[in-house]
């Protein structure tokens, strides 16, 4: 019986070594490797007051060095707000929080304006944006597509590269007031995202977040809730360095200017260990109800994987290229892991853009 099992135990191990070794010769011989960068963020739209946004240029100038061909940021795709609207009652209420339904009525109002479905507004704007240069009409036309076919951060994009004497009335009061909210919002996606790729001559951004989870998410919380209400270790977690850190570093970056070292911090090697042993740690190992909390991390994991799936997509339309991801900073560990098995792809370190000292 020994014998067997410590045969049956080298027969798994040697496949799994050989699948790995398969899939590690195959990538070894890919002729055009797309380096991915994760660039973990804290969200910073819970910032009151305006931001400088001058003080983000360091920042900026560094991922400016990476040179990337492509932009991702943390919002839903259009395919999928598509999707939701179609879908159950929980994802209403996901849609009303991370898309907003000022911008889901304007949409509708461009559509019918514009005599489009979202999906023919969707696919006559990807065609208008093979383009690299355009004038004034055709990046109004952009902004009136992109609003129709549900791609908000590629109309606030192009807002932001308009001059705005040539709206003549062709972009409604109210649009035009909601672009300029956008663009003048506190965000990762505005700072950084836009003025990443206004600068890089990129006349998109690519959403690349995932809320499909959240037909189950109610369900999940409802079991896990009793324990966690109870639970010693989140009370405690609350007020740990985990948490406390990033909001001192960017208290301080308020104060100075300098968002460089809250930036190096959350996306350091040590940050990273931290989101997985100093949060996730809670769903597995403390005094959570196991299978509620273990149901939340398949939760996580979904819309992660969905994450990853949606930045392979932009990866399809840019082999070769270089990509940079903005995302909240504890997704960045997740799908590294992930990327990092997709073959072709060469994950890049925020850090190794450094300027010299």
């Amino acid at each position: 019986m020994y014998k067997l099992l410590v045969l049956i135990v080298y027969l798994a191990i040697s496949h799994n070594v050989c699948a790995e070794q398969y899939i590690q010769n195959l990538n070894a011989k890919v002729k055009h490797k797309t380096d991915v960068m994760v660039l973990g963020s804290t969200h910073l739209n819970t910032i009151e007051g305006e931001l400088n946004k001058d003080d983000f240029i360091p920042i900026i100038q560094m991922l400016e060095t990476f040179n990337p061909t492509a932009v991702a940021v943390e919002s839903l795709r259009a395919e999928d707000i598509i999707t939701m609207l179609n879908g159950s009652d929980e994802y209403q209420t996901v849609l009303s929080q991370f898309v907003g339904d000022t911008f889901l009525s304007l949409a509708k109002k461009e559509q019918k304006a514009l005599g489009v479905s979202a999906n023919d507004a969707i696919k006559k704007m990807n065609e208008l944006l093979t383009k690299k240069q355009f004038d004034q009409q055709q990046r109004i036309e952009i902004i009136r597509l992109a609003v129709a076919g549900y791609n908000r951060d590629t109309a606030a994009l192009n807002w932001s590269l308009l001059d705005t004497k040539f709206i003549n009335g062709s972009l409604s009061k109210e649009l035009q007031t909601f672009l300029q909210k956008q663009t003048n919002s506190n965000n990762e996606i505005n700072v950084i995202g836009f003025k990443l790729a206004e600068r890089l001559n990129l006349n998109r951004v690519y959403p690349i977040d995932d809320h499909l989870d959240k037909d189950m998410y109610s369900k999940v919380v409802h079991e896990l809730m009793p324990s966690y209400q109870k639970s010693t270790f989140w009370a405690e977690f609350r007020t740990s360095e985990y948490i406390t850190k990033p909001d001192k570093l960017k208290s301080q970056a308020l104060e100075t200017g300098d968002w460089l070292p809250l930036f190096y911090w959350t996306n350091s090697k040590e940050y990273q260990s931290d989101v997985i042993n100093k949060e996730w740690i809670g769903f597995v190992d403390r005094d959570l109800e196991p299978k509620s909390a273990q149901a939340r991390i398949a939760l996580w994991e979904i819309r992660n994987l969905n994450m990853a799936s949606n930045i392979m997509r932009v990866v399809a339309d840019h082999i070769g290229g270089k990509v940079v991801i903005i995302v909240g900073s504890n997704h960045k560990v997740f799908l590294e892991q992930y990327l990092s098995n997709m073959i072709g792809i060469n994950i890049v370190q925020f850090e190794d853009y450094a300027p010299e000292s």
